[in-house]
């Protein structure tokens, strides 16, 4: 069931506050449009009563799938690896075999629900990220300040990410093969095959790819 609470927020331009229903929480049966709110952001588009003022007002957003078994939290610039309740937990044994992950900002949300969404192992997706950043990055001469997953063929043995780079935050789309991807599944699975029974709520992205590949390394020497 859908969850909407009520808050106040202020304005930034004129800095009355008003109150206004905010989407907490929601799954895809109940919500056909959920999905595409996300994904075009009208769920966090926000509009001043007072003076009509409007902008985006960044909430904290659980989406549930619950036909593909998935649910991804959108905790806004959250540094934490991991939020569990226990109690959730114990309350409801059923969630244990559903994929729970939690993620920074609204790109990453999207990221997430299209991995998902394709039956594609997350895990192995950000190390595949790391190392075609690493590429991206000696290519550009470049930093690389994100990446994402855009698509993955079959038909022509590809993957692809689009990545943010330099100063400007320019986009940079690179394609690599996908034995790239099957090296990291496979990677995650002989040596990370309890990554995902921690419980709760597991932040995979660009910092578990980076501590798990120091681990791996660590343990080929």
């Amino acid at each position: 069931m859908a969850e909407i609470v009520n808050k106040h927020v202020e304005c930034p331009k004129c800095s009355q506050q008003s109150s206004t229903d905010i989407l907490v929480s929601g799954n895809t049966v109940q919500d056909k449009r959920l999905r595409e709110m996300i994904f075009s952001e009208t769920v966090f588009r926000w509009k001043c009563k007072k003076c009509g003022f409007s902008s985006k007002y960044q909430h904290p957003l659980l989406y549930n799938d619950i036909e593909r078994g998935f649910m991804v939290y959108y905790i806004p610039k959250v540094e934490r690896l991991r939020v569990a309740d226990d109690k959730l937990d114990a309350q409801y044994p059923e969630l244990e075999n559903v994929i729970k992950r939690i993620v920074p900002d609204v790109n990453a949300m999207k990221e997430k629900i299209i991995v998902l969404e394709r039956g594609l192992n997350d895990f192995a997706i950000e190390l595949t990220k790391l190392a075609v950043a690493d590429v991206v990055a000696k290519e550009t001469q470049h930093n690389v300040y994100a990446g994402y997953f855009t698509e993955m063929s079959e038909e022509n043995n590809s993957i692809t990410f689009q990545f943010f780079v330099g100063g400007e935050r320019r986009s940079y789309i690179q394609t690599t093969r996908l034995e790239v991807y099957r090296r990291s599944l496979d990677i995650v699975r002989r040596y990370f095959p309890k990554a995902d029974k921690a419980g709760g709520f597991l932040n995979v992205g660009s910092e578990w790819a980076k501590n798990a590949l120091e681990e791996y390394k660590g343990a080929q020497r």
